[in-house]
C-alpha cells in the first residue's frame, strides 16, 4: 500500500508540524507533499532531511515570507498536486489540504485542524494582518474570501473520511461543510515536562504573535494588574506589543523547547485569550503542572478541568481576564492534577488511536 501525506506549508515547526511528525513516525515510508517547504526553518526538528514534493508555489522568490498572502492561489496549487501513484492519501488540513484531487479507487482521509479559518471566523483578522481592510481593496478581498468559502465547501466533499482535532473543530466542520467527523485529539509530548515542587510568581503566555491570538489584550490586563508576565513567541504583532508592554511584562521572543519547558515547569499560571481549535500550549502547560487561565470557547473547555486544572473566563476582553486572574489568586491548584489531565493527550495515546482508526477504515 503506497501512502502519501499532504501538508500545507512546511515553514515553521508548530502545532500541525508536530502532528505531522507523529504521523510520519507511524508511516516513515510515506511520501510527503506540501505547498511550500522551507528546509532551513526545519533544521534540528524531526522533519529535518525529509524529502518533500512541493507545488508550483515553491518557485516564487521569498515564498517563505509571502505565503500567507498567496491564499487565493492555494486551491489551484493543492489541486495541481500529482497523487495518482498512491493508494491512500492522508491530508493534514487547516486551510486547503483537504481539497486534493483523488480517484475513486483511492482512499483519502483528511485530518482537519479547522476549516479555512481565514475565510470563515477569522476573516477580519486576516484582512487586517495583510492590510486588506481599506474600502476599495477590502471589497475585492472579501469577494475573494467569499469565493474561497465556496471552494472550501465543495472541495470538502472530496475526502472519503474526516477526522477532527477536537469537538470544537468537529462542530465547525459540520457548520461549514455539513459533514460529520470523528474526533482524535492531536499528540502532545507531555513527557518532556518536570513540574517544579515550588512554583515561581510569574504568569506566562506562549503563542505566535498574530492578531487573533489576542496577546495585546493580555498585555493590557497585566499592565493594569501590575503582575509579572512572560510572553514567549514571535510574529508580526511584536513591535506593537513592545510599545504597549510596561516593565512588568517581558517579551522573550522565540525560545527553544528546553527553555520553554523550564519556564512552564516553574510558572504560576498560563494565560490564553484566543479561541483555539485545540490548544497544544494549554496542554503542555498542564503537563508542566501549570494551571491555565483561558477564554472558554474553542478547545479550552475540552482540555481544561474547570476549577481543578484551571479557570475559564467568558469574554475576550482585558477586564474579563483581569477578573479571572484575581479570582485565581484566591484559589489553590494541584500540579499533579494538571499533569494527570494532560496525560489524556499524550503522543502514545494519539499513535494508538490514529493507527486503530486507519486500520479499521482501510
Amino acid at each position: 500500500m503506497k501512502l502519501a501525506i499532504v501538508h500545507e506549508w512546511l515553514n515553521i515547526y508548530g502545532g500541525s508540524e508536530r502532528l505531522l511528525a507523529e504521523v510520519l513516525k507511524l508511516h516513515p515510508q510515506a511520501q510527503l507533499h506540501a505547498l511550500i517547504h522551507n528546509k532551513k526553518n526545519l533544521m534540528d526538528t524531526p522533519l529535518a532531511g525529509r524529502h518533500v514534493k512541493t507545488s508550483f508555489l515553491q518557485i516564487i522568490p521569498r515564498v517563505e515570507h509571502l505565503y500567507r498572502g498567496l491564499l487565493p492561489f492555494m486551491p489551484l496549487a493543492i489541486e495541481s498536486m500529482n497523487l495518482r501513484d498512491y493508494d491512500v492519501i492522508v491530508s493534514i488540513s487547516h486551510a486547503v489540504a483537504h481539497g486534493v484531487r483523488t480517484r475513486k479507487d483511492q482512499t483519502h482521509v483528511s485530518y482537519v485542524c479547522t476549516p479555512m479559518r481565514y475565510a470563515w471566523h477569522l476573516q477580519d483578522d486576516y484582512l487586517h494582518l495583510h492590510h486588506l481592510d481599506k474600502p476599495l481593496i477590502g471589497a475585492a478581498a472579501r469577494l475573494t474570501l467569499s469565493l474561497l468559502r465556496y471552494w472550501d465547501r465543495v472541495s470538502a466533499a472530496r475526502a472519503d473520511h474526516l477526522l477532527a482535532i477536537s469537538q470544537w473543530t468537529s462542530q465547525k466542520i459540520k457548520q461549514a461543510w455539513d459533514r460529520e467527523s470523528h474526533v482524535i485529539y492531536p499528540p502532545v509530548d507531555v513527557q518532556r515536562f518536570s513540574p517544579a515542587k515550588k512554583r515561581d510568581n510569574y504568569f506566562i503566555h506562549v503563542s505566535r504573535l498574530v492578531p487573533y491570538k489576542m496577546t495585546a489584550e493580555i498585555v493590557k490586563a497585566f499592565n493594569e494588574l501590575k503582575l509579572p508576565l512572560l510572553i514567549v513567541g514571535d510574529g508580526p504583532e511584536m513591535p506593537h506589543l513592545q510599545k504597549l508592554a510596561r516593565e512588568n511584562v517581558r517579551l522573550l521572543g522565540y525560545q527553544p523547547d528546553e527553555v520553554l519547558a523550564n519556564l512552564l515547569n516553574r510558572a504560576k499560571a498560563f494565560v490564553n485569550m484566543a479561541t483555539e481549535d485545540f490548544g497544544i500550549a494549554m496542554v503542555e502547560a498542564q503537563a508542566a503542572g501549570c494551571p491555565v487561565i483561558a477564554f472558554e470557547e474553542g478547545g479550552a473547555a475540552e482540555v481544561i478541568l474547570e476549577g481543578e486544572t484551571g479557570l475559564l473566563f467568558s469574554k475576550q476582553t482585558s477586564q474579563s481576564l483581569s477578573e479571572a486572574v484575581l479570582r485565581f489568586q484566591g484559589l489553590k491548584f494541584n500540579s499533579k492534577a494538571a499533569s494527570k489531565n494532560a496525560a489524556r493527550f499524550s503522543s502514545e495515546r494519539f499513535r494508538k488511536a490514529f493507527s486503530n482508526y486507519l486500520e479499521n477504515t482501510l
